[in-house]
């Protein structure tokens, strides 16, 4: 499972495109991390349960630790599913900065500090309406195929995010820093 979800974000990361680069490189960053950790110990990395076992057992859930990357990693795609779930009911020329914001507040803003939150609020009043913001991260050219492909795209994304979500509550993670 833990593949699949390194997985999942890349290839989310590679429709995002340079408008969101920041954001991009962070995630790809983290999936590095956790590949590096894969290729280094397969056995204790190879499912996201066996990887919270081996942290644990060895309190090792520290700021660069596998279990703490994914677990920043999930909060991210809690994000991410809620933008993209209400990007889609937008209109072509509607802004997408009120949802974007939005979605922050309910999702990442509780975990990041004072100044943190006002840069991200600060730089989602640059976002474009929702047509030029698929048009900037996918192309003219792939805008209907992105749009009929997204309710697909979210499903898949929350369903791996209630999966990790049960297996970080169930060993105590989810509220970790």
């Amino acid at each position: 499972m833990l593949n699949c979800v390194t997985v999942l974000l890349d290839r989310f990361c590679s429709q995002l495109g340079t408008l969101f680069g920041f954001v991009v490189n962070d995630i790809q960053e983290k999936i590095g991390r956790l590949n590096d950790l894969m290729d280094q110990d397969e056995p204790h990395y190879s499912t996201v349960q066996s990887m919270i076992l081996f942290e644990k057992c060895n309190a090792t859930l520290m700021d660069n630790s596998g279990c703490i990357t994914l677990l920043r990693l999930h909060r991210g795609l809690e994000f991410i599913i809620l933008f993209m779930s209400k990007l889609i009911d937008l209109q072509p020329t509607e802004s997408t900065t009120y949802i974007a914001q939005g979605a922050y507040s309910q999702t990442l803003a509780k975990h990041h500090s004072f100044w943190i939150r006002h840069g991200a609020y600060l730089a989602m009043n640059f976002l474009p309406c929702q047509k030029n913001l698929y048009l900037q991260t996918v192309g003219d050219e792939n805008i209907k195929e992105t749009l009929n492909a997204m309710p697909d795209m979210i499903a898949k994304a929350t369903e791996v995010h209630n999966r990790l979500n049960t297996l970080f509550l169930d060993f105590e993670i989810l509220n970790l820093p």
